[in-house]
């Protein structure tokens, strides 16, 4: 499974990714930030510090690169910039989300 096309609508703060069997994932700014597969990221969401002062997410994208044929890259303004989002973890993410949005409805 591999992209035919990615897309980031930053109006909407949504990338849309076709897959080359014909799925599209349409996945916000936000939930992409939030689960950010990067090491500081996992460690943050898995050891939370109780005393260190959250500060707000960044969902403004800044770019997108391509890492190999197997991820991009996603960089936030002021956010993470180290984030590898391969293939199969994006596919995921759209798995996720339409098993919250069945159980929603």
């Amino acid at each position: 499974m591999r992209p035919t096309q990615i897309t980031a609508d930053k109006t909407k703060a949504v990338l849309t990714i076709t897959w080359d069997d014909g799925e599209i994932s349409e996945l916000p700014f936000a939930l992409l930030s939030d689960l950010c597969p990067c090491a500081t990221c996992n460690e943050e969401r898995n050891n939370p510090d109780p005393l260190k002062i959250i500060r707000p997410r960044s969902y403004e994208l800044e770019a997108i690169n391509p890492v190999g044929n197997y991820a991009i890259n996603i960089m936030w303004k002021g956010g993470c910039r180290f984030g590898i989002y391969s293939w199969e973890y994006l596919r995921e993410m759209t798995n996720l989300l339409r098993r919250s949005a069945s159980q929603d409805g």
